[in-house]
């Protein structure tokens, strides 16, 4: 019992990011085929390190974005912590925390 709790525990985090991981990558399959209308396939005459140099300078873009979110947050958070009136700073930062989707 105990090898076995400590086995779950020891890969729990692996286990949740590999779903996580697979569903993202259906649903990126499912985009893309809905609008380049074939699923990816090695074959297609694509310059895929270049394609992957794209998406990671995007990544990159989008890690540098996050980081200044996570600053902005825990300053409104300080800031409601001072202020005789938090409420505002925490629902800014509840908004900004809970954003879904790309943003258009």
């Amino acid at each position: 019992m105990e090898q076995t709790l400590l086995h779950f525990q020891k890969h729990n985090v692996s286990e949740k990011t590999l779903e996580s991981l697979k569903e993202v990558m259906y649903k990126q399959d499912d985009f893309g085929v809905n609008k380049y209308g074939v699923a990816l396939d090695h074959s297609h005459k694509y310059d895929w390190l270049k394609m992957l140099q794209e998406e990671l300078a995007d990544g990159l873009k989008y890690l540098q974005c996050e980081m200044e979110r996570k600053e902005y947050i825990i300053n409104l958070l300080k800031a409601g912590i001072r202020s005789d009136e938090p409420k505002t700073f925490i629902e800014i930062a509840l908004d900004l925390l809970t954003q879904e989707g790309t943003g258009k």
